[in-house]
This record gives C-alpha cells, sequence and structure tokens, in this order.
C-alpha cells in the first residue's frame, strides 16, 4: 500500500512540476514576441526563435518544442481553471493534452463555460473511491458538453473534417505496407465490427492471434472473400458449414433520445467510437433501421443469459466496458453476474436482471474472476485492488452517468435524463454569440494586419462590420 500512495505522491509533484514548466515556456514566448515585434518583424518568428532554444535546452525537436508552446499559451490565455488544476496536482499532462485538443475549437464565448463543465466531470469527485476521467472518456464528456452549447460549430468542425477524408497507403519496413486514413465515423466503426467478424470465422484451431487474423480480414475484404480461410490444417475443418449458418449481426450501435431523432440538439452517442452531434446522428440514421429500446421488464428471468431487451439495454447504459478507464466498445464486452448465477437452482440467487450484471472486456472479465481484484455494488461499482484501495467507476454511455446517480439500473433512461437535453441558451442567443466571436476575429485580424502595414487601413475598410461611410 505504501508503494501505491507514494506513486500517487509522486504523480502528484510530476504534474505540478509540469505547469510551472509550461508557464516558463510561455513566459519566454511572451518576452521573444515582444522583443521580436519591437524590431518590426512578423510575430511569427518569435515562435520559430522560442521552438529552437526549448529545442536545444530541452533537446526535443521542433514539433515537440512548438507543442509545448501552444500548451503553455493556452493554459495562460484560455485554459485558467484546467492550469489551476493541474498546478494542485489533480489533473497530469496527458489529461491536460486531452482537454486542449478537445476545446481547441471552442470560440471564446463559450470556452469558460465549457471548461467549467468539463473540469466538474473530468476531475475526481471528493468522495471515497471517487476517480477522474481519462482517456476516450474524457473526450467523450468534452465533445457531449460543446454539442449541446454549441451545436452549429460542432456541425461546421465535423463537416469540414468530412471534406478531408482520405485513405493512404504507403511502404513501410520489412516487406511491409501501412495504411493511413481519416473516415466519417459511422463507416469506421463498420469497418472495425467488419474486420472483427472476419477474423471470428476460422475455427478455434486456428493458432493466428486475432490481430493477425484482422489483417487476414482485410485481404478478405480486398479480394471480395466473405471469410477468412482457416489455417487450422485439419481436413474435418467445419469453418465453411458455419458461415452459411451464422448470421451477420449489426455492424454499427447508434444511440439517441427520441427528442434527438425528433430534431433536437443533445449528442447521440456511437458505440466504439463515442459522442457525435445531433445533426451526425440524424444523417447516420437515415439510413439505418431505427428501433426503440424498451426497458426491461420487471419479471427476474431463470435463465443464465440475459435476453434481447436486457442484453441491449445493459450495453446502452453501459456504454463500454465498465472497467476503471477502459474504452472497449460496449458490443464487444460480456455481461458478467455481479452475483454469481446458480445454475443448479436458478431461483436461488444471482438473478439475471439489470442490477446484477456488468459490461467487461474480456481481459477485465478474466480479471475480476481471478481473485486479485474484489468487486462490491451499492448502487455503483466500486473496485477493490489488492493493496485495498477502492475505486468507484464511472460509465461512458449515451447517458455518462454511473449506476447510483442513475438512480439504478431499472430506471427509465429518456425520463432520468430529460433535463439533459435542455438547452443553455436559446438558439437567437447561439447566434447572436456566434456573430460576436466571429466580428472579434475580423477586428483582431485586422488589427494584426494593420500593425504589420499601416498604409493597409483604406485597403482592409471595406471588410469591416461597421458601417460604410459612404
Amino acid at each position: 500500500m505504501g508503494l501505491v500512495e507514494l506513486m500517487t505522491d509522486l504523480h502528484r509533484s510530476e504534474s505540478v512540476v509540469a505547469e510551472r514548466k509550461l508557464a516558463v515556456i510561455a513566459e519566454l514566448f511572451l518576452r521573444r514576441t515582444a522583443e521580436v515585434e519591437s524590431d518590426g518583424a512578423w510575430t511569427s518568428t518569435a515562435h520559430e526563435v522560442v521552438e529552437a532554444e526549448i529545442g536545444a535546452a530541452l533537446t526535443m525537436g521542433r514539433a515537440a518544442a512548438g507543442r509545448l508552446i501552444g500548451l503553455g499559451m493556452s493554459l495562460r490565455t484560455r485554459l485558467h481553471a484546467t492550469r489551476e488544476a493541474m498546478a494542485r496536482g489533480d489533473l497530469d499532462m496527458y489529461r491536460v493534452r486531452l482537454i486542449e485538443d478537445a476545446t481547441a475549437n471552442v470560440s471564446d464565448d463559450w470556452i469558460g463555460e465549457v471548461e467549467h463543465q468539463l473540469l466538474e466531470q473530468v476531475l475526481a469527485p471528493p468522495r471515497s473511491g471517487g476517480t477522474g476521467l481519462t482517456g476516450r472518456r474524457l473526450t467523450n464528456a468534452a465533445n457531449r458538453i460543446i454539442a449541446r452549447l454549441d451545436p452549429a460549430g460542432v456541425r461546421a468542425k465535423r463537416e469540414k473534417a468530412q471534406a478531408d477524408r482520405f485513405v493512404g497507403v504507403c511502404a513501410a519496413e520489412d516487406g511491409m505496407c501501412r495504411i493511413l486514413g481519416s473516415v466519417p465515423a459511422a463507416q469506421g466503426r463498420a469497418f472495425d465490427a467488419r474486420l472483427r467478424e472476419l477474423a471470428n470465422t476460422v475455427c478455434a484451431k486456428d493458432l493466428r492471434t486475432y490481430e493477425q487474423r484482422r489483417a487476414d480480414g482485410l485481404s478478405a475484404l480486398v479480394d471480395g472473400a466473405g471469410f477468412v480461410q482457416c489455417e487450422c490444417g485439419r481436413v474435418d475443418c467445419g469453418q465453411r458449414s458455419r458461415i452459411a449458418t451464422t448470421a451477420r449481426k449489426p455492424l454499427v450501435h447508434l444511440i439517441m433520445l427520441d427528442a434527438t431523432l425528433a430534431g433536437g440538439d443533445e449528442p447521440a452517442y456511437l458505440d466504439g467510437y463515442g459522442i457525435v452531434d445531433a445533426a451526425h446522428a440524424r444523417e447516420i440514421a437515415a439510413d439505418a433501421d431505427v428501433e426503440p429500446v424498451p426497458a426491461p421488464s420487471s419479471v427476474v428471468p431463470t435463465t443464465y443469459r440475459p435476453g434481447t431487451v436486457l442484453d441491449t439495454w445493459m450495453r446502452v447504459l453501459a456504454g463500454g466496458c465498465e472497467w476503471l478507464h477502459c474504452d472497449v466498445a460496449a458490443w464487444n464486452t460480456d455481461l458478467d453476474h455481479h452475483r454469481p448465477f446458480d445454475h443448479s437452482d436458478p431461483a436461488a440467487g444471482g438473478p439475471t436482471v439489470a442490477g446484477n450484471m456488468t459490461a467487461y472486456c474480456r481481459n477485465h472479465h478474466r480479471l475480476k474472476h481471478s481473485g486479485h481484484w474484489k468487486v462490491t455494488d451499492d448502487g455503483d461499482i466500486e473496485l477493490v485492488a489488492p493493496t485495498d484501495h477502492r475505486y468507484r467507476t464511472r460509465s461512458s454511455g449515451l447517458l455518462g452517468v454511473g449506476r447510483s446517480d442513475a438512480g439504478g439500473r431499472d430506471r427509465d433512461a429518456g425520463s432520468d435524463h430529460a433535463a439533459a437535453a435542455v438547452r443553455r441558451r436559446t438558439r437567437a442567443q447561439n447566434t447572436a454569440a456566434r456573430i460576436r466571436a466571429e466580428r472579434r476575429r475580423r477586428r483582431a485580424h485586422l488589427d494584426a494586419v494593420r500593425r504589420r502595414s499601416p498604409g493597409a487601413r483604406e485597403s482592409e475598410a471595406y471588410a469591416t462590420d461597421e458601417p460604410s461611410p459612404f
């Protein structure tokens, strides 16, 4: 236990030192900028100057140095509360980078509110075993908040990203190639699920790893085959007969509230990806089979495996593996009985109901049953480490709440979270805020142009939003 607490203290101290380093870098950049401006040169030269100084002093390349400058300036000029949390040791460098990346395109009008709401979710709750957010869950929390506050801005950003989609293939070492691309989220999830499906068409005797079978699945797609050829070597392999009788499962699961489908701004959740804005969700749903998700019956089944309704309900609420900070997609998890199911007498205990089931990926499912960790359930899932440290998990699904926050697993999702869809501002207020932000950006641009070229004032007059004197 002492080692874990020492590790935690050192991690906090590392965050405090990292904040000080970023503050020094930001100060150096501002000083060099002032010096360069006084010489009449372009301010971008200051960035190059400081990149060179940081790179030489800290033994890093230009790109890494530039990223430190950008992060330091974001903490100094935009993310004030994030900087304070980092200075206290509550946020490490990795999570601060995630916050900066997630909020990079948020306008000045919204950044304060977005940061406030985001830190309320990201920082560990002040209770025993409370844990913060990291990784994809942190990014999802940010995207959910931004999509609610500024749906038009999110939509414009997404449309720009979709316009820049691409797939590239380049040579690598040792006779291999690398594939790199950027495609719309729904297409990416369908591609990932199809590879997973193809990888599982071989029999259990095939010696290839899962990742190798996925790679071979890509070749099967290119060749137009419907399966990965099994390499077990057995003459009695039943691969082909199994393929013929195996039904294809849906490749993509998108969860949204009725209000979103009807035109509201509440974001949706794409399984295995995370938050998508409401307009994007409706675009995906336009070509999909849309089905309501009913709450499970109060009747306790006596079967080990949950029925279709309960299975879907559990995955919608979980949003993914419910172990700490795990991002495995919900439909790729196992549903585990918290209290073991009694196979000899199903009515005796361990019922197959929502309140007694948890979604874990295969790795964490095995870990849960290894005996090294213990799991308790008092409304929320609490994991007890071998050192007796206790950690409460946090849901990552559409609703973004834990069990106790939702009042238990058997309550209706839509009614519990109707308040989540309420706007923070009216549509008219959103439009006015965007107009003000755009005017400020244009004025800042004109001011910069005028500083560089005094004679540019007249030529730029027509670009201002002031009434024309003519």
